[in-house]
């Protein structure tokens, strides 16, 4: 036969073959499996006469039926998550008739084959390869077709634990040490290159998807490392350990995680036993690399849960995207700086384990914060004695140090580092003192020019060129970026530069830029820290900063969005307070940090102050007394005590009232003061590394045991039954006198035997003993020395420590919770009871049933109460959640109006950018059960009428009909994607940009509703639109309208009302916007959670007044903060700052009297604790700049101060201004106080150094703006079309009242002064306040904290400056919820 014959012959056979019907096999995948591998078994089945198909679980309608497996010959089920996908499919396997099996259980299964058939097809596919999938498949259709399987190759068995090479013989070696011989390496030789291990899925090598995975290993190799990629079971004990510890210790110095996270618990044994940190690096699912550069989410909601939640329980850090799936072949593929980080980050951990502690170079970053230059603080950390902790740690552990003989020397060099931010004409003097350091312009353009294109352009475009940047001097004919810095031998401590620069203007920094990234200079510090200081790691001290905050993707960041860009590869080494985890997380993931946790501070019961003792006294007294003249006696002074202590305000109760209904308002008055002396209270602050005060240690193992031991205690001690519930009421200095603190006190410092108490006494005591030992901080600076070691670090959950003992001992890498279990069914449960009584309460206050309530929800919280306020809103609704066996929410469906049991209630949730980044699972239940309530068809469904409303108009004015119904439907509205905050905390405290009420209204609840209206509806491919209401529809404001109450949760016992600025961000914002849309606010309910079970609902105004009645106005509080030198200063003024932000956005919840309590606390010193010694011995501007926000509120008619009141405070502040140089960049102010618009020139001249702690150059009392969180203002509103109102404008400035002639004549005789010396001399010219609102160093929320900073002149060497400008800088953001 000829050539031809033969091709000709072949020809027909193969048409022949084709025109026959090619079987049909069905593969049933989940996510984890790469669709590139279907494709190439599409490819080598087809020429065994066999067609594939592919359908992806996730990707199926919900309760898909039998009909899924139509047509099918064969059906194989490619997953390891075997319940998960019974489940999905529960409704389809019943009617499965076609031969099938499931080829990856760990006990295969199969149905309508023969046994010997089964496993052979299993052991092809399960092995994987080429070879073995052309077996699989021939040996397949010759089943099929009925023909024997004759001919046909074994499967190759690859070893269940195996290291893989694309260059190795065979691919793989079953013994790793065989493996690096093979290499040329010995793993116990001294010296020895760095290993880098790769945990990867045999998955890859079986369905040859190994691009990239043959790249890591390129980069690795390129990098002088040795990889050592292997896959091993990963529900297998013992397969990693024995891989890679066979002789004990580790084989590899870094471990780079590849794997989807299915073994958290096992897994986070396995890490911890090893020892090496664990980074990751793992695929985008949705599209290629460009569809991943183009998502401002990062990471997909469905891979939250298990690459990043699971990941992180486990100990892995630093969760990188690095790959995606190429369109045309679905190969998964390198993204090459990603992957580039990845292995940089490697490195760099091991060059931590093997340099030598004396040659590493640190930089450790501070947060200037509350706003003012002499502000350094975090939250609820004594920053100064912390870092001198640390320092002394690191010293004792051989690094480099030149450690300050104390903090009083530290302090003012640190405070000197911030006064280029808030004053001209510093930069020379920190050079010539060695305080800065010089980073060439030409080294910050290099590393500019290699950014892309965009992002380069993007950073000129917002601040031009950056020789134009305040912090650029010229020497000897270059051009310098000047980095503030002290250098202590090979540590550079600094603060965290501004956001913005000083000549931004101030009215467009905060109303009407959204986009601005940070400033030229700001990346200039991080690079000088990464190549000049040539940092071998980064210490970002204490919650938090601003970095991780910066605009970007939400998770999964690019290596060129700004948090990336600053930090680069190195490592970053996190101290975070504990009872923070939301934000922890983002550090986590958006600051590449390792979470070194810390403990809040001590707590005692709150106690009563001899003021409120005394009316305790009273009231026992009128309970004790018989009827009769005295007991009326009593009942008048009870009355009088109570109106004198303001405490009938607090409790809502008119004096009248009370006179009238005396009995049950003493009842009442009794559980008030009970739940005040119970309330935990916060004992100052924290220092890393050290234990509190032994008082102070046992009274917090007193909070944690609670009443149960209280009330035991007392029984025990032989309290009569009725005074068992005052075992701890009574003065707050008696406690060490109490039953429960005398009976700890005994067992646990003196070791008094347990024998013969009650068995339920011994058992609280045994864990008492465990709490105590926890409380000792003993790990916190060796964690961080491990950390900087590149050591594996342990994780712990964290939370409150009063709710949660197990929250200590602190040291630890946080972790949050799974988003995809919230709510939990406990959760579930107490929320719905919670959901009933906030309607009660709602009923009680306005006498009617509520048809809309609004929820804040926060991250942080969340954390802590695993879904409770999100159970409420979904009862609320009449939606329930649904469960699988896990305790995974699935789905929701809704509960019929029988069962419910009332009309449903319509919602609106705004949440924060913080939870929209962890909680998108979450977002999307809520999402789905809004849509199911508004399309319950009941005549009393406020949900589905308020939809029809909003529908209807939006149709009206021309949407599409099925976009406006999704915008009806849509009730879930936040940030804008990669950005955080309300821009409010700036804003309210540049209270020069607007002047009284009413403009104050309109520019903040303006500035909210462009800031927060970015929705999250029932499709989630349009999330995060600013437009889904249609062009000039601000959608938010629209759904808000009508909303009669609004609920924010607090579970935290650290954190209140006035701890940072998101309570009044978030829930005053919100009923800000409802004013301002309806001419009233709502309702303002606090889900109070602290406590157990569903907690209770209380009106905002007395769960505020509870907080300033145990915390700011009570002399033990205040004696806490005291005990804290320099640090204690800024808490009060944090505090102020946060009173005024609720003052001027809900003033409802706010009263006069209050004001004029901080004025007798503080000022005027009502306790005599000696607070003004204190303030001004340690940083007497914290006072100044609490008397100007004090002043603002009565300027600005926000508070009806008496007019002699004013008058001391102004007199108050002069004298501070004069003494110690104070100034304000509020020109408002200054004129109001009485200076005009420049301080005088006596007090210059008369100006008194501050004392060493309390540092030399002066404060500005209110900073120039700085940057809301991490995005900047928002824009100009929408049109009023719907939205009323919402066109900003800029006002006029209207004059303040003069003042009086002595005061103003004053200032006339000093500004003549003042120009004559001006033209004695050539002046530098005036001096522009920096707008340098640092980070804000703050407790949780999921919100930011911040301040701001303002550039003021100072005299120097004796010579006049001009008065300071006003213009601001933007400034960084502090935390998010």
């Amino acid at each position: 036969m000829t050539v031809l014959h033969r091709f000709l012959l072949a020809a027909c056979l193969a048409l022949l073959a084709l025109s026959a019907q090619a079987a049909s096999v069905l593969f049933i995948a989940t996510g984890n499996v790469p669709p590139g591998k279907f494709r190439q078994l599409a490819e080598i089945a087809r020429p065994h006469g066999i067609e594939v198909t592919v359908r992806y679980v996730d990707k199926l309608p919900a309760n898909v039926d039998a009909g899924l497996f139509a047509g099918a010959d064969a059906v194989f089920f490619d997953s390891y998550l075997v319940d998960y996908v019974r489940g999905k499919l529960a409704a389809a396997l019943p009617g499965l008739r076609a031969p099938h099996a499931w080829l990856y259980d760990a006990e295969p299964s199969w149905a309508g084959m023969p046994e010997p058939l089964a496993r052979r097809l299993i052991a092809y596919y399960g092995n994987g390869g080429r070879a073995n999938f052309e077996g699989f498949f021939a040996t397949l259709a010759a089943q099929l077709a009925g023909r024997p399987a004759a001919g046909i190759a074994d499967p190759i068995v690859f070893p269940k634990t195996a290291v893989y090479h694309p260059k190795a013989p065979g691919l793989v070696y079953a013994d790793p040490l065989a493996y690096l011989a093979w290499k040329g390496v010995d793993a116990a030789a001294p010296g020895r290159p760095p290993i880098v291990a790769i945990a990867m899925h045999q998955q890859y090598v079986a369905s040859m998807q190994t691009d990239f995975l043959d790249d890591l290993i390129a980069r690795i190799e390129a990098a002088g490392a040795v990889p050592l990629a292997f896959y091993s079971p990963m529900m297998d004990p013992d397969a990693l350990l024995g891989l890679l510890r066979p002789s004990g210790r580790p084989l590899a110095d870094v471990m780079i995680n590849t794997q989807i996270m299915l073994n958290p618990e096992g897994r986070r044994k396995e890490f911890e036993a090893l020892g090496i940190p664990v980074v990751q690096a793992m695929p985008y699912r949705r599209g290629d690399v460009a569809d991943w550069a183009a998502d401002p989410h990062g990471i997909t909601l469905m891979d939250v849960p298990f690459y990043l939640a699971q990941a992180e329980y486990a100990g892995v850090i630093d969760i990188q995207v690095a790959a995606a799936t190429r369109k045309g072949d679905d190969q998964i593929v390198t993204i090459a700086p990603q992957a580039a980080a990845v292995v940089g980050k490697a490195m760099k951990l091991v060059a931590l384990q093997r340099k030598p502690n004396a040659d590493k170079r640190l930089t450790v970053f501070f947060w200037n914060y509350p706003a003012g230059e002499k502000n350094l603080s975090a939250s609820f950390l004594n920053v100064p004695r912390s870092l001198m902790q640390t320092l002394a740690a690191l010293k004792a552990d051989g690094y480099t140090v030149s450690m300050p003989a104390s903090e009083h020397e530290l302090l003012p060099q640190l405070q000197r580092l911030m006064e280029p931010y808030y004053r001209d004409g510093r930069l020379d003097a920190l050079l010539r003192d060695d305080l800065a350091a010089l980073m060439p312009l030409s080294a910050y353009r290099e590393w500019l020019a290699s950014l892309p294109p965009a992002t380069r352009d993007e950073m000129v475009a917002r601040w031009g060129e950056p020789e134009k940047s305040s912090m650029v001097v010229r020497r000897r004919g270059e051009q310098f970026f000047v980095v503030p810095r002290l250098m202590l031998g090979n540590v550079a401590i600094m603060p965290q530069a501004p956001r913005g620069e000083k000549w931004d203007d101030k009215e467009r920094a905060l109303y009407h830029s959204t986009k601005a990234g940070p400033s030229h200079f700001f990346f200039a510090t991080y690079l000088w820290a990464r190549q000049q200081q040539a940092s071998d790691a980064f210490v970002h001290f204490g919650t938090h900063g601003i970095q991780e905050w910066l605009p970007g993707k939400e998770r999964g960041l690019s290596v060129f969005d700004a948090p990336m860009l600053a930090v680069g590869d190195v490592p970053v080494a996190y101290p975070y307070i504990a009872d923070n985890i939301g934000e922890a997380q983002q550090a986590k993931r958006r600051g590449r940090a390792v979470i070194v946790s810390h403990q809040t501070p001590p707590f005692k019961p709150a106690g009563l102050h001899a003021q409120i003792t005394a009316i305790h006294d009273l009231l026992h007294a009128w309970l004790a007394q018989d009827e009769g003249a005295v007991k009326e006696r009593l009942k008048a002074d009870v009355l009088s005590a109570v109106a004198s202590a303001r405490i009938h305000k607090d409790m809502g109760w008119p004096l009248a009232r009370a006179s009238d209904e005396f009995p049950e308002f003493i009842e009442q008055l009794h559980n008030h003061l009970h739940e005040l002396a119970e309330t935990a209270q916060p004992l100052g602050l924290h220092t890393l590394g050290k234990a509190p005060d032994e008082p102070h240690r046992l009274a917090t193992v007193l909070m944690m045991l609670g009443r149960p031991f209280w009330e035991a205690a007392a029984r025990h001690a032989g309290a009569q039954p009725g005074d068992v519930n005052e075992a701890i009421v009574g003065d707050y200095e008696q406690l060490a006198q109490s039953a429960p603190y005398k009976l700890l006190q005994r067992h646990l410092l003196e070791g008094a035997p347990l024998d013969g108490l009650e068995p339920a006494l011994q058992e609280q005591l045994r864990k008492a003993r465990q709490w105590h030992a926890d409380i000792g901080a003993d790990h916190e600076l060796p964690a961080l020395l491990a950390v900087l070691a590149g050591r594996h670090l342990r994780t712990s959950y964290g939370g409150d420590p009063i709710k949660n003992p197990d929250a200590y001992p602190t040291g630890n890498n946080l972790y949050g919770f799974d988003p995809s279990r919230v709510p939990t069914q406990q959760a579930w449960e107490a929320g719905k009871q919670a959901a009933e009584q906030l309607l009660a309460e709602h009923r009680k206050l306005t006498a009617r049933t509520p048809t809309k309530l609004a929820f804040s929800l926060w991250s942080v919280e969340t954390m802590r109460h695993q879904g409770l306020l999100e159970a409420q809103a979904l009862w609320l609704l009449g939606v329930e959640p649904q469960w699988d066996a896990g305790g995974r929410v699935t789905g929701v469906k809704l509960v019929p109006r029988e069962k419910l049991g009332r009309p449903r209630v319509d919602v609106v949730l705004s949440a924060t950018g913080l939870y929209r980044d962890h909680f998108p699972n979450v977002m999307k239940q809520l999402a789905r059960a809004v849509q199911l309530a508004a399309q319950a068809q009941e005549a009393d469904n406020p949900v589905a009428a308020n939809t029809r409303t909003i529908t209807e108009r939006l149709r009206k004015q021309g949407m599409p009909e099925a976009a406006a119904q999704r915008a009806g439907e849509t009730r879930i509205f936040s940030s804008e994607s990669g950005r955080y905050g309300t821009g409010l905390d700036d804003a309210t405290l540049a209270t020069d940009t607007w002047q009284g009420k009413a403009e104050g209204d309109r520019k903040l609840a303006q500035l909210y509703l462009s800031r927060m209206q970015f929705a999250y509806g029932p499709d989630e491919k349009e999330w995060g639109s600013a437009t889904a209401g249609g062009q000039g529809v601000n959608l938010y404001a629209e759904h808000l309208r009508g909303t009669e109450g609004a609920v924010l949760s607090r579970s935290s016992n650290t954190y209140g009302m006035l701890t940072t600025d998101d309570p009044f961000q978030y829930l005053g914002g919100l009923s800000l916007a409802v004013r301002h849309l309806d001419g009233k606010p709502p309702a303002l309910y606090i889900s109070n959670l602290r406590g157990a079970g569903a907690g209770r609902t209380e009106n905002a105004a007395q769960f505020l007044a509870k907080e300033l009645a145990t915390r700011q106005f009570h002399p033990g509080y205040i004696k806490g903060l005291m005990a804290e030198g320099y640090a204690g200063t800024l808490q009060v003024l944090d505090a102020t700052n946060n009173f005024w932000g609720w003052t001027a956005v809900a003033r409802e919840i706010v009263r006069d009297d209050q004001w004029q309590e901080m004025v007798d606390v503080y000022v005027r010193d009502k306790h005599k604790l000696g607070l003004k010694d204190w303030f001004e011995r340690e940083n007497p501007q914290a006072l100044a700049q609490t008397i100007e926000r004090m002043l603002e509120a009565a300027r600005q008619g926000y508070w009806q101060a008496d007019a002699k009141v004013v008058a001391e405070l102004k007199a108050r502040y002069r004298q501070l201004s004069a003494r110690y140089d104070v100034h304000s960049d509020n020109a408002r102010f200054t004129e109001f106080v009485g200076y005009g618009l420049n301080a005088p020139a006596a007090a210059k001249a008369n100006a008194q150094p501050a004392p060493q702690a309390a540092v030399q150059p002066p404060e500005p009392a209110t900073p120039p703006l700085q940057q809301a969180r991490p995005e900047p203002p928002a824009e100009q509103p929408p049109a009023p079309e719907i939205v009323t109102g919402q066109v900003l404008e800029r006002v006029e400035q209207t004059p303040p009242a003069p003042a009086d002639w002595s005061a103003a004549l004053l200032a006339l005789l000093l500004a003549a002064l003042a120009a004559a010396g001006a033209i004695r001399q050539a002046g530098p010219a005036a001096a522009r306040p920096v707008a340098a609102r640092s980070a804000a160093a703050g407790a949780p929320l999921d919100g930011v904290r911040r301040g701001r900073r303002a550039l003021t002149p100072r005299p120097v060497r004796g010579r006049p400056r001009p008065p300071p400008s006003t213009k601001p800088s933007l400034l960084p953001p502090r935390r998010p919820p």
